[in-house]
């Protein structure tokens, strides 16, 4: 394996990584502060990897903002997240992918939104993303999805 084969392996590795440990901090029933702050650190990580590997698509690079803005908006941090989410949905608006990313990018939205009080932005964000889970085909991903929405306090 050459050095750049390798490099690109620990890029996988790595942004793997780092997002699952942050999904699993981010669904976890329970959470310390400390777990809450390392999800800023861990979605950072996962998506500088993700930016360095050969196969990155924007459905990747989406779903890794997509997880800042969460970690933002778990921190309390409205700006950053509306941030992340933004870049998020602009990443995939011309890509033509399951209507569960626009859902999660809604989802995001309307949870920064509200996060800063913009409450208007965010029921528009928040029917967006009930509207686009009518649309996903499989029950499980759905109720993911709509799972994700009703935990936002509109």
């Amino acid at each position: 394996m050459s050095d750049l084969d390798l490099i690109q392996k620990h890029h996988v590795d790595f942004s793997c990584s780092a997002h699952n440990q942050a999904m699993d901090i981010l669904y976890s029933a329970e959470q310390t502060p400390e777990e809450i702050y390392s999800l800023i650190e861990l979605t950072h990580v996962a998506h500088w990897h993700w930016m360095q590997r050969e196969d990155k698509t924007p459905q990747n690079v989406s779903v890794a903002l997509w997880a800042l803005s969460r970690a933002y908006s778990a921190n309390g941090f409205a700006e950053r997240a509306l941030r992340y989410a933004i870049e998020s949905l602009e990443t995939i608006e011309n890509e033509d992918l399951l209507p569960s990313f626009y859902g999660y990018c809604n989802e995001a939205l309307a949870r920064a939104y509200s996060l800063n009080g913009s409450k208007i932005k965010a029921t528009e964000h928040y029917n967006k993303a009930i509207e686009l889970s009518e649309q996903i085909p499989t029950p499980q991903a759905k109720e993911w999805l709509l799972d994700q929405i009703n935990r936002i306090e509109l």
